[in-house]
């Protein structure tokens, strides 16, 4: 006859090895869904929407993104998602499943004073913030926080022109650092040398360190990667120090051969007579940092600066003004102070008499005739007289009979 006894004891063996031994039992894992939004700002023409196809495509597949150049700043007022690019994928080993979106802008274009743009894009993000706090103070809300998506900005591309940091970016770039994370990217940077790129990209941080603009207070700040991500991206610690800002490359047309390969790459380039600019050649572009920072390396980064950040607006948002809070405290005071005090100042400048008040009351409601009146005051005296009758000895009250007696 088979014997289990055996198999049992080794079960309860390798049990209680793997509950009591070296290594600690491991929770099972739950998958989560993540949200990550990422806004791109700038002026019209500069590759906006090539930068997102870029960022967020793979090969094999065709990404749908929204090309906001031409599209009006109403339309963006009315109906912002549809200029979000979103794409999702799984993190299997953190089972985490990752929703990125990109939201696209339109650019300011010609327009000198840019105003206008600026405060659409700062009501734009400030509408997401109070969306999220309606959705998390909602009464009827029966969803955890967790499973909702979050519409909130985790952090702003401002995209730069080549060559000439121009007074309308620096104003724009120092009013979104007010309200999100603000990354500086250099767009087309095949069109300068070198030395070109790096004495622009020094600019940019000359000029965000000191904007010398007038209505311009301080240092723009932008988004601070920690050293670790960075070298997980895969910059060497010698470029770290000068990134941000990004110099990239973007393009639509991709290498054909690369795509044939196995497994296949996406490899976006630009070919010219003198040579082929590739947007994700270290050499060439910093593009691929990017796109390894935001989409992989600094994701928890982001989001964690999200919420600290939320959680400083919420607070002010929240708070009641001082002048609302000084218009309450005064109202109280008149209520429960002053009113009453002027009240009694009032009456006896005037010779109120509360006596003589409630005499005139009495008198008046008498004369009136008010049914039940008189019947209560009666009964309010005798209750008195019967009273003392009872609280009179048993010996007295014969005695009192007979004066009564006499009296009659």
């Amino acid at each position: 006859m088979f014997n289990s006894l055996p198999f049992v004891a080794v079960a309860c063996v390798w049990l209680q090895l793997s509950l009591l031994g070296p290594m600690r039992p491991q929770p099972t894992k739950i998958w989560k869904r993540k949200f990550v939004k990422l806004m791109v700002v700038g002026d019209s023409g500069l590759g906006k929407t090539t930068l997102i196809s870029a960022l967020l495509s793979k090969p094999g597949e065709q990404l749908q993104v929204h090309d906001g150049t031409n599209t009006p700043l109403n339309q963006f007022v009315k109906d912002p998602d549809s200029l979000i690019t979103r794409v999702t994928w799984k993190d299997e080993h953190d089972k985490v499943v990752w929703v990125f979106r990109v939201q696209d802008t339109p650019g300011y274009g010609d327009d000198e004073d840019i105003t206008k743009h600026i405060d659409l894009i700062l009501n734009h993000i400030n509408h997401q913030n109070t969306k999220w706090l309606d959705l998390e103070s909602a009464r009827d809300r029966c969803i955890d926080m967790v499973d909702v998506e979050d519409p909130r900005v985790d952090v702003c591309l401002y995209c730069l022109p080549p060559h000439r940091l121009r007074a309308n970016d620096v104003r724009y770039m120092a009013e979104l650092s007010k309200h999100v994370p603000i990354v500086p990217v250099i767009m087309k940077a095949d069109t300068m040398t070198i030395h070109e790129a790096q004495r622009f990209r020094q600019e940019v941080v000359n000029r965000l360190q000191n904007p010398a603009l007038s209505g311009i207070r301080g240092k723009i700040e932008m988004f601070q990667f920690s050293p670790s991500t960075m070298e997980r991206a895969g910059l060497p610690s010698s470029a770290a120090m000068s990134i941000p800002p990004f110099v990239v490359i973007g393009s639509n047309d991709i290498n054909q051969a690369a795509l044939q390969d196995d497994p296949p790459t996406y490899w976006p380039e630009r070919s010219y007579k003198w040579g082929t600019a590739e947007a994700f050649n270290p050499d060439h572009s910093d593009l691929l940092f990017l796109r390894s920072l935001l989409m992989a390396e600094a994701l928890e980064e982001v989001s964690l600066a999200k919420r600290q950040r939320y959680e400083e607006w919420r607070q002010k948002h929240l708070a009641v003004p001082f002048m609302t809070r000084l218009k309450r405290a005064v109202l109280q005071f008149v209520i429960a102070t002053a009113l009453p005090a002027a009240a009694v100042v009032f009456a006896a400048n005037h010779g109120f008499d509360g006596h003589r008040i409630k005499a005139t009351v009495v008198n008046s409601a008498r004369q009136a005739r008010i049914p039940g009146f008189r019947k209560k005051q009666s009964v309010q005296k005798a209750q008195p007289a019967a009273a003392a009758a009872a609280m009179q000895p048993e010996s007295t009250q014969p005695l009192l009979a007979i004066s009564a007696e006499r009296a009659a």
